[in-house]
């Protein structure tokens, strides 16, 4: 049985909120059941979201959001407890491929969350993305566990967005969708020690969609796993951009895949579901690329694939120490509007398309 606590959440919060020092919210082990709940600053000192029970979102929910962080500084979110999004029908009855206005809510968000730290809790389940990130600076995520199956329609794993000095960090991510999404406006983001899978890999994009986007600018993905994705390292951009853009000083290092489909892609062509026009270039320009250390098997035929812009070809993109067999026979590239630089070992050999 679950115990509804929507308003004991709130109240908690305010109080917490509002006295001077540090203070802390507590859930207690139990299951219990909760509708949205926004949980905003600015607070009079640090405060502890200590999450130890199992808080469950209502089946039917209509809403962008469940459980909204926003304008807090020094933010704890603790407790090894879970979220659980309860997104089973929602699964079932997506269509945000078709209607540009659905609303599915995102499990948790984190909107202009500075100088914090999530650390060992769970996500299951969620209706759409899991963790959301928007406009933060100086939030580390450590120790996070994200779980949905592999079917499971837009449940990224953690998407990030317009924010700076960003960690995920010893996490383990399986969802239906991207393990972790990079999307536009971001600055100094860190990816280390994450295993992901299933899902459709660790993604820079999709960018180049909306007229606004700011660069992308300084993102690591170090000594990460990943396993039976349907993609690994990636780079995705739309074609017929609305203008032009910057994603720079990228970087994919010591990377072990296991069966996993296009382990290593730029994909300037990005275009789901067919809708956009792929006959105009992306006007993403992509630059200072390195791939180094990237060992393991390829579900897929090409194991290396970079399709980049014909109008703004891709630049100064490396590859080192890259080993990926195809484990259903030869294995191949393929390299359009790019010249890599080579260093050490490569296989497969590179072939421009």
């Amino acid at each position: 049985m679950s115990i509804l606590i929507l308003q004991a959440i709130k109240s908690a919060w305010v109080k917490a909120c509002s006295s001077k020092g540090k203070n802390s919210v507590l859930i207690p082990k139990g299951t219990y059941l909760s509708g949205p709940v926004l949980l905003e600053g600015k607070c009079n000192g640090p405060i502890t979201f200590q999450l130890q029970g199992l808080i469950k979102a209502p089946i039917d929910m209509n809403s962008y959001s469940w459980f909204s962080f926003s304008h807090v500084d020094q933010l704890t979110v603790t407790g090894g407890g879970a979220f659980d999004g309860q997104g089973q029908k929602a699964w079932a009855n997506n269509n945000c491929d078709k209607d540009p206005n659905c609303k599915l809510p995102i499990s948790v968000r984190f909107d202009f969350v500075t100088n914090s730290i999530v650390q060992g809790i769970s996500s299951i389940n969620s209706k759409a993305f899991h963790m959301n990130v928007l406009g933060c600076k100086d939030l580390k995520f450590i120790s996070v566990k994200i779980s949905a199956p592999g079917n499971s329609v837009n449940t990224d794993g953690i998407h990030i967005g317009e924010s700076t000095g960003i960690s995920v960090a010893h996490s383990i991510i399986g969802t239906g969708d991207d393990c972790i999404s990079i999307g536009p406006g971001n600055n100094d983001i860190n990816i280390f020690d994450v295993q992901c899978g299933p899902g459709h890999g660790i993604s820079i994009g999709s960018l180049g969609k909306y007229t606004n986007e700011e660069p992308v600018k300084g993102v690591v993905v170090q000594h990460c796993t990943l396993i039976g994705t349907d993609n690994g390292v990636r780079i995705k951009t739309w074609p017929d951009s609305p203008k032009q853009g910057i994603a720079t000083n990228l970087t994919f290092d010591d990377i072990i895949m296991k069966n996993v489909q296009n382990p290593i892609i730029i994909d300037q062509q990005y275009c789901p579901f067919g809708s956009c026009n792929q006959k105009k270039s992306s006007l993403i320009q992509i630059s200072k690329v390195k791939f180094n250390n990237i060992q393991g098997t390829s579900a897929s035929p090409v194991a290396i694939n970079m399709i980049c812009s014909k109008t703004l070809p891709c630049q100064d993109v490396e590859l080192s120490e890259i080993n990926l067999k195809y484990n259903g026979g030869d294995t191949s590239s393929t390299i359009t509007n790019v010249k890599p630089h080579v260093f050490g070992h490569i296989f497969p050999s590179l072939m421009s398309a």
